[in-house]
């Protein structure tokens, strides 16, 4: 009688699952990545940089770079600070977060596609964002139509380039951020032990 081959054991899992990954938070305007960010750089003791927070430190107020200089300027400004980033995140794990309009730039999203980063985006509904359109440093939500209606038009214009880069994406809508962090993370792990898997498995079959 043949005997079936026995399964092969899954592979051990680092001891914080996830905590190796380089992560890269996008996400429309009012999405919520900085405090997700913060939130998930704490729970996965991994180093933050924040893009726009690295923008306000160094140039001052975004709001007032578009008034004073300019959109094109500030995008000049953000594509230096998003490199930085981005080439950082390649020396040792962490989290990057980027503003809504980081991904517009065709070298941000050629660096996004980076097979050792994981692009996380973070969705949010229309009613969840109505409760967060009324802050003053959001300039593109200025103009002719409702702060709404301008959010609805960034979204619908950025929405092929977010799914462009995206390796997955998590729903914010009506969702504690600390809950938001567990989805993260659950499905990191889930791809971190895919990978490991695979690479076990790849030298199974090499032996």
């Amino acid at each position: 009688m043949t005997q079936r081959p026995h399964p092969k054991p899954v592979p051990p899992l680092e001891p914080v699952p996830a905590a190796q990954s380089r992560i890269v938070l996008t996400g429309p305007p009012a999405a919520g990545k900085s405090t997700i960010g913060r939130l998930l750089a704490d729970r996965l003791d991994l180093p933050l940089i924040d893009t726009d927070a690295n923008i306000v430190d160094k140039y001052g107020v975004i709001a007032e770079i578009f008034v004073e200089r300019g959109e094109d300027h500030f995008r000049r400004i953000e594509r230096e600070v998003v490199r930085r980033a981005l080439r950082r995140l390649l020396d040792r794990p962490g989290i990057v977060s980027l503003g809504g309009g980081a991904i517009l730039n065709p070298g941000t999203r050629a660096q996004l596609g980076h097979p050792a980063i994981k692009v996380v985006h973070i969705d949010i509904d229309v009613d969840t964002v109505m409760t967060r359109l009324n802050s003053p440093h959001r300039p593109l939500l200025r103009g002719a139509g409702t702060p709404l209606e301008n959010w609805m038009a960034l979204v619908n214009e950025r929405e092929p380039l977010y799914d462009q880069v995206a390796t997955f994406r998590v729903h914010a809508s009506n969702s504690h951020p600390s809950t938001i962090v567990n989805r993260v993370v659950d499905v990191l792990t889930g791809l971190q032990r895919a990978e490991e898997y695979a690479k076990y498995s790849g030298h199974e079959s090499e032996s």
